[in-house]
């Protein structure tokens, strides 16, 4: 029985309303204050992969370090559902983990070697010795990182790398995973098969949130959930097939064979087909259908 079980707890949903977030910063001689988020909302859920897509500097990092807890500076409320009750964010911090753009493997360690320190760390100490290396080698193996064991991580690749930050955080099996840019700098073939790493581990209840920018088609069907960003604010939240339809229903048509996750970044920096982004048509209200969501670009309330 792992320790979820025990605790009753299985899912966990993460709820967030009206979320604003400000920082200082100096320039010369005097410090401004600069909002990154504006007072953004949604939902993202259990057995859900969900992608939060936005342009450089729209506020999806600062987005996840609020929701993980690295950003305790801001206003709104962040809730944090199981199937009957609510947790603390000192609770729920024990089911989450955070995987950053950088990882700190040490490369003069091999895959073995850093599972193991892990494991030591992360595992219950009445587990013996065999028992944690099958529940490790059951991890490598998920995630195709078995022939591995014995390779110095200094000689993973990009894609390897990728894989085993992963592996080292599902050691104590968390429910919620949240990683920062999983698919920056693979080639298309390493970012897919972290995507369906990601897949997969969302199907077993967990909640996986991650960031990215402009992911392949091949890609982009495999979320269930997207969250679009632009310059803090909520774009778009909902079902990733139904965006196009979204755009269209604001004058925004996306050309025929077109990327639909490049066509909705465009729209958002105002570089769509003709010239006209999302803000051209700010004068346009779709109402909420219980799916779709456009509060009025740039007059978000």
């Amino acid at each position: 029985m792992s320790q979820y079980e025990k605790q009753n707890v299985h899912t966990i949903n993460i709820d967030f309303q009206k979320v604003k977030c400000t920082f200082s910063r100096f320039t010369g001689f005097r410090s401004e204050r600069k909002q990154i988020l504006h007072g953004v909302s949604g939902l993202f859920k259990s057995g859900e992969l969900t992608a939060v897509m936005g342009p450089s500097g729209s506020g999806k990092t600062t987005l996840l370090n609020t929701l993980t807890g690295f950003q305790k500076n801001f206003e709104g409320k962040i809730t944090y559902r199981t199937e009957s009750d609510e947790l603390s964010w000192q609770s729920f911090k024990k089911y989450s983990r955070y995987i950053q753009q950088e990882d700190a493997l040490h490369a003069f360690f091999t895959v073995q070697e850093t599972m193991s320190f892990a494991a030591e760390l992360k595992m219950d100490s009445h587990l013996d010795r065999r028992e944690k290396q099958k529940i490790m080698d059951e991890i490598l193996n998920s995630l195709g990182l078995i022939k591995t064991k014995e390779t110095l991580c200094g000689n993973l690749s990009g894609g390897q790398r990728k894989r085993f930050s992963i592996a080292l955080e599902l050691i104590n099996n968390p429910l919620v995973l949240f990683l920062d840019e999983p698919t920056t700098g693979l080639d298309i073939v390493a970012a897919m098969q972290c995507a369906i790493v990601l897949k997969n581990l969302a199907k077993k209840n967990r909640t996986i949130v991650c960031t990215i920018h402009q992911p392949s088609t091949a890609i982009y069907e495999l979320f269930d959930h997207v969250y679009l960003i632009a310059e803090g604010r909520s774009v778009y939240q909902g079902d990733p097939m139904q965006i196009a339809s979204f755009f269209g229903s604001v004058g925004l048509t996306c050309p025929k064979y077109h990327n639909i996750a490049d066509y909705a970044m465009e729209s958002c920096v105002n570089e769509s087909i003709g010239g006209k982004g999302v803000r051209e048509h700010s004068h346009t209200r779709i109402s909420n259908n219980g799916n779709l969501y456009l509060i009025r670009y740039g007059l978000w309330k």
